[in-house]
């Protein structure tokens, strides 16, 4: 199916994910997989959001978010290996970008491993830039990667609609 053609649907997230969020998190991230644990850790902190993206009946992506005030922070995005090239990931993007909005924040930080090519080429397509740099943050099973820090300026228009600057 081409991006164009692909049913998807995006949802919040809805109670009692975090052991499926973990199943498709260690699919997306294989050598960095996050347990249902830390994902209730993490659903439980205050200011966190996210969503799911459908493909037909089943899960193909997610979104966790934080709203740290001013900025909402991305904790986690990943796309299932076999709906990667679809446009999912943007899709999630816009949605927190229009909920970021509505929240009034000015802005969307996350991280991605430099070595992530495909993640890098979605953000800056997207207008994030980088504003820092982790040395060897990402532990992998035989290396290391470092993650870099990008952002993306929102600018408001009169309605409260928020979409990067």
């Amino acid at each position: 199916m081409s991006p164009q053609t692909t049913p998807r649907q995006i949802t919040p997230l809805p109670p009692c994910v975090a052991a499926p969020l973990s199943l498709m998190h260690a699919a997306c991230f294989p050598e960095e997989p996050w347990d249902a644990a830390a994902f209730a850790r993490i659903l439980e902190l205050s200011g966190v959001f996210g969503w799911l993206a459908w493909t037909g009946d089943s899960p193909s992506g997610f979104l966790v978010a934080r709203d740290l005030g001013d900025e909402a922070e991305v904790l986690t995005i990943g796309v299932l290996p076999e709906a990667r090239r679809l446009g999912i990931g943007r899709a999630l993007l816009d949605v927190l970008v229009v909920e970021s909005g509505r929240l009034g924040l000015g802005s969307v930080v996350l991280e991605v491993a430099a070595d992530n090519d495909p993640g890098r080429r979605l953000y800056a397509s997207y207008g994030f830039v980088r504003v820092g740099r982790r040395p060897r943050y990402y532990r992998r099973t035989e290396t290391v990667a470092d993650a870099l820090i990008l952002r993306l300026r929102l600018q408001h228009d009169i309605t409260g609609e928020a979409s990067p600057q």
